[in-house]
């Protein structure tokens, strides 16, 4: 066999890092034992799926995201994410600020939606133990992790059955600057915290980087209007003011940008890094989504490698469902899955369509789920390894025109010291391209 494919095995890397946002599912198929009549590729053990070990058979990449919504308030997990030496991979826990906004994080207590804002804000109150499991377990697990935000789109229609729906967004903020407080006083500096910038419109993301700015551990999370659903030009007017204010010194080497999986996005924020090391070398900047884990566990879909071509719709990345039917389970027959990544491309069709009984509601098992997992994984972190060679590792770049310009507007924005003029001047472009998901 070749070779592994090796994406980032250490940081700072080149381009803004993906971080594939593994599930509590995957793991606990890797823990788990195969079956021997179970159909696999010759010499495939299930070690193979951890690609952050750095020592599978098919490809690596030791950077991922894991979350905390995906366990009940008070679970201490184990399993192959929990057993590592703290250099063998890099790790950023997520706290669980989507969960919590949505009042799904199971635990909580005495928060459901409907509620008025003043009694969510008390029930918030009365779950300190909650609180202070979040902010151990990631002290415990995680090289990085999110600090405890109270998310502001739970004040609009995307939160209508948030607890929180009704709160207003001083008080939103409120209880983001006293979990910052809690986590200020209960830190052992066994992660380090990235302080989430929230917002849902231009002007209460400014006001949220006023109030939270003080607390400095180690980087920045961009979320909501912050983070790419506010689109570019909002993304670039945060980050310049940040820079401005001296956000990137030394020592605050992260910035991640939360829920974005595109190529189209891969290279914007590559190009703001280039920008950021400018004063920071250290500066890391990555994304995370569980797209590949979501679409290959819950829909037994895999994911279509794009073309990235000069158009923007060759940068769209698409899901075909598998198909599973009694005969792609004969064991007799050799018929090459299609599934185009290195797993993949071991993979016969019986590998993935496992039962060939005469009547079956479902033809294939959890380990399918978890190679469909591995596929869509490597399909993502490829898309933004070629992204990011054609727009900044060749001479003439083939990518979109509207993309090559708005690499553009980053570079002049961060060189020239009026960048709000440039920033405003170019606001038609940076919205069609990339635009607000609030308005």
């Amino acid at each position: 066999m070749s070779a592994p494919d090796n994406f980032n095995l250490v940081s700072p890397a080149p381009y803004a890092i993906y971080l594939p946002a593994v599930n509590t599912t995957y793991p606990k198929i890797i823990d788990d034992t195969l079956p021997p009549s179970r159909p696999v590729p010759n010499g495939f053990t299930l070690d193979d799926l951890a690609f952050w070990s750095g020592t599978s058979q098919y490809w690596n990449h030791k950077f991922l995201l894991h979350s905390i919504g995906g366990y009940d308030v008070g679970a201490d997990p184990r399993g192959p994410l929990f057993r590592r030496l703290p250099t063998e991979f890099l790790m950023v826990g997520d706290c669980g600020g989507f969960q919590i906004g949505k009042g799904t994080l199971k635990g909580l207590k005495d928060l459901k939606a409907g509620m008025a804002g003043q009694d969510a804000v008390a029930a918030w109150g009365r779950n300190y133990d909650a609180k202070m499991w979040i902010i151990n377990w990631l002290e415990q697990y995680c090289d990085y992790a999110m600090t405890i935000d109270m998310p502001l789109w739970a004040t609009t229609e995307h939160g209508a059955q948030s607890p929180f729906h009704n709160c207003s967004e001083s008080r939103l903020l409120a209880m983001t600057l006293d979990n910052l407080k809690l986590i200020d006083s209960e830190r052992q500096g066994r992660t380090k915290w990235l302080n989430v910038i929230q917002g849902t419109t231009p002007k209460n993301t400014l006001s949220w980087w006023n109030a939270v700015k003080w607390f400095r551990d180690g980087g920045w999370s961009l979320a909501g209007a912050a983070g790419w659903r506010g689109g570019i030009h909002n993304v670039l007017t945060t980050v310049l003011t940040m820079r401005d204010e001296g956000a990137f010194e030394a020592g605050m080497d992260w910035l991640h940008v939360l829920g974005v999986s595109q190529p189209m996005w891969d290279i914007f924020l590559t190009a703001i890094q280039i920008q950021l090391r400018r004063e920071n070398p250290n500066i890391q900047v990555s994304c995370d989504s569980a797209s590949p884990f979501e679409s290959g566990g819950a829909r037994d879909q895999f994911v279509l490698p794009p073309a990235l071509g000069s158009k923007a719709a060759d940068w769209k990345i698409g899901y075909r469902t598998l198909t599973a039917v009694k005969s792609q389970a004969d064991k007799h027959q050799a018929t090459p899955s299609p599934l185009q990544s290195p797993l993949g491309r071991a993979l016969m069709m019986r590998d993935l369509v496992v039962d060939d009984s005469a009547m079956s509601g479902r033809r294939i098992d959890k380990f399918t789920n978890a190679f469909l997992m591995n596929h869509n994984a490597w399909v993502y972190l490829d898309a933004g390894r070629r992204a990011n060679d054609a727009a900044f590792n060749q001479s003439n770049p083939s990518i979109p025109q509207a993309y090559a310009a708005v690499l553009d507007i980053i570079a002049t924005a961060f060189n020239t010291g009026n960048w709000r003029s440039v920033l405003d001047s170019n606001q038609a472009l940076l919205e069609e391209v990339a635009p607000s998901k609030y308005k």
